[in-house]
């Protein structure tokens, strides 16, 4: 699908993603939850968009990171757990206790401080605690964690326990099972002080993409589902391993992200390209200026780096990347005109550019690819 309004646009695949849901629900027991995490932008994939198709695909849980996310995805999702994955400043505890979400919690304070909202707007407050493991990120640890507990026994029932989770630090790499082995045991600890309180969470967590397809040990009474959702694989390790015993488990892509030709010119041998000069052309060739630039994600560390897609021919991208706008190679593009579709992530013909090449490209990861796709860049459904 084009769009003939936009000057770069991003298309998701309500297809693949259906697939992929599909797919990542056989590995689990019919009784798990599965918790769609849309935190930053929903990956880049369009926090809006993500929660109608969650929903379209029986997804009754969801994963943000913010209050503001919150009220995003609450406009959608109506009846659907909404938990938040992450801080909430004080101030804004009275819109969680208003919106219906469940706050990740592991200090005593804000559990004191949902109390009194929940009093307040006379309405319960749900919480998920997050339990120190191993990753040393949010969480609180085994010596603090009874009196976690015991704060929450004093609001008599103001606040309720909805979840006990954590988090992997090491997952996606097969080869440091024996740290993801040893967080799992730790986290016992913490289900089993929750039992001798007489407290049973409703949703008990630990398990993320890369731990959901490899550990079924993890899964527990639900699983935190974010990168393999959207198509892309953990690690390049994880997939090798996986599919070596599960070949027809294939996870697709959902998302394709486009612009188009703004100006054609051909220009010279030993013409200079771009800001400072940096691509100066060693034979007479013919460029394109894209109307996108690192405001928009397409960082700066693609210049002279990497390639776009026009009609299934590899372009080069020459010079530095400008902040609205870049410059291509086409000459060995025919017949090329002013307007014509250009991939900067999907398929177009024999070619496939993926988030994990600009990853290799820019020295990161392809979560970070990702989700710095501009927010102001309009998803579409197809």
């Amino acid at each position: 699908m084009s769009s003939n309004r936009e000057k770069t646009w991003v298309e998701i695949d309500s297809q693949a993603y259906a697939h992929n849901i599909q797919i990542i629900k056989s590995l689990l027991a019919p009784e798990v939850t599965f918790c769609s995490v849309i935190k930053a932008n929903a990956y880049g994939h369009g926090i809006e968009e993500m929660t109608m198709l969650g929903i379209r695909s029986g997804i009754r849980c969801f994963g943000v990171d913010s209050i503001d996310e919150v009220e995003k995805v609450r406009r959608i999702a109506q009846q659907e757990a909404i938990l938040i994955l992450g801080y909430t400043p004080e101030d804004r505890l009275c819109d969680v206790v208003r919106l219906g979400a469940i706050q990740t919690v592991y200090e005593e304070k804000t559990v004191e401080n949902l109390a009194l909202e929940s009093i307040k707007q006379q309405c319960p407050c749900f919480v998920n605690v997050k339990c120190e493991t191993g990753t040393q990120r949010q969480g609180i640890g085994e010596r603090d964690f009874k009196h976690l507990l015991a704060s929450i026994e004093k609001t008599h029932g103001a606040v309720e326990l909805w979840g006990l989770s954590s988090h992997f630090s090491s997952s996606e790499d097969p080869q440091r099972f024996d740290v993801t082995k040893s967080q799992n045991q730790k986290f016992t600890y913490f289900i089993e002080e929750c039992q001798r309180f007489n407290l049973s969470p409703k949703q008990i967590s630990i398990s993320c993409s890369a731990s959901t397809i490899l550990y079924p040990e993890t899964h527990l009474s639900m699983v935190r589902i974010g990168i393999s959702q959207y198509g892309f694989w953990p690690s390049s390790e994880l997939k090798e391993l996986f599919t070596k015993t599960r070949p027809t488990f294939q996870l697709k892509p959902i998302l394709s992200w486009k612009t188009r030709i703004a100006q054609i010119k051909d220009i010279k041998s030993g013409t200079p390209v771009g800001y400072d000069q940096k691509y100066i052309s060693d034979r007479p060739i013919r460029i394109a200026i894209l109307p996108v630039g690192y405001y928009d994600g397409f960082v700066r560390n693609l210049s002279n780096m990497g390639y776009v897609l026009v009609k299934g021919q590899k372009c080069a991208i020459l010079g530095n990347v400008c902040m609205n706008m870049c410059i291509i190679n086409v000459s060995s593009v025919p017949q090329i005109q002013i307007g014509d579709e250009v991939n900067i992530f999907g398929r177009d013909g024999m070619h496939l550019i993926g988030a994990e090449d600009h990853a290799k490209w820019t020295n990161t990861v392809h979560y970070e690819v990702l989700t710095r796709i501009g927010q102001h860049i309009k998803r579409i459904i197809v």
